[in-house]
């Protein structure tokens, strides 16, 4: 149970959301009760398993832990949270993404980040994150030009890309970016289209840059980004 409960740990909270395995105990305690109950009902139900001691009530457990993280009933929404050091802000992914080492530039400077990728292959979708820290707090009048960097940067990156850009706008602290890119027909003779979603947004001490893609058919309004665009909040 202990390996179960730590590989769900580790799933959902490891490394940035550590104190969020708090909130698991209902999933541990449900299936430890289910244990304890299977461990002192079965043997006195069939006798044949009195002798396997603790072993009836221990896979009772894990067959219980197992089923309810699938069934999930004890949260409303579960996430992944990206909040590395020294980010000033946080941000959740519908589950685990991949991450991987990359380089941020901001102007002439090249900083390192931890990149979270998060790719639906079902969804021809994919999400990722970066946060790049600041050698020190920015002071009011450095805030303007950065995002203005910033705002360079979204639009280089959607040039690399070949991204039609159709929109580009600023509230607040915050860059948003859309547009879209060709990307040939099906067998059927429709247009594809690539769309993308794109936020810099600014805090005191860092820059997190978020980016949301998803192939489909021209004309294809559904929403994919707004549920990951709209979960950045302030990291704790």
């Amino acid at each position: 149970m202990l390996l179960l409960f730590a590989l769900h740990v580790y799933r959902w909270h490891w490394p940035h959301d550590i104190a969020g395995a708090a909130r698991e105990w209902p999933l541990l305690a449900a299936a430890l009760g289910v244990g304890a109950v299977a461990g002192w009902a079965l043997p006195r139900v069939l006798p044949r398993v009195a002798g396997a001691g603790a072993a009836p009530g221990a896979l009772a457990a894990a067959v219980t832990f197992v089923a309810l993280q699938t069934a999930d009933p004890f949260v409303a929404r579960r996430a992944w949270i990206y909040a590395p050091e020294p980010c000033d802000f946080a941000v959740a992914f519908a589950r685990r993404p991949d991450i991987v080492a990359g380089e941020a530039r901001l102007g002439a400077e090249a900083r390192p980040v931890r990149r979270a990728v998060l790719t639906d292959v079902g969804e021809a979708a994919s999400w990722s994150a970066e946060c790049v820290g600041f050698a020190r707090p920015l002071a009011d009048g450095e805030k303007a030009p950065m995002l203005d960097a910033a705002e360079a940067q979204l639009k280089a990156a959607a040039a690399r890309l070949g991204l039609k850009i159709e929109r580009v706008a600023r509230a607040g602290n915050t860059i948003a970016l859309a547009g879209f890119s060709d990307e040939g027909r099906t067998a059927a003779n429709e247009v594809l289209v690539r769309r993308a979603e794109a936020r810099a947004v600014l805090g005191s001490s860092s820059l997190l840059v978020l980016w949301a893609w998803k192939l489909g058919r021209a004309g294809d309004a559904t929403p994919f980004a707004e549920g990951f665009l709209s979960s950045v909040r302030a990291a704790r």
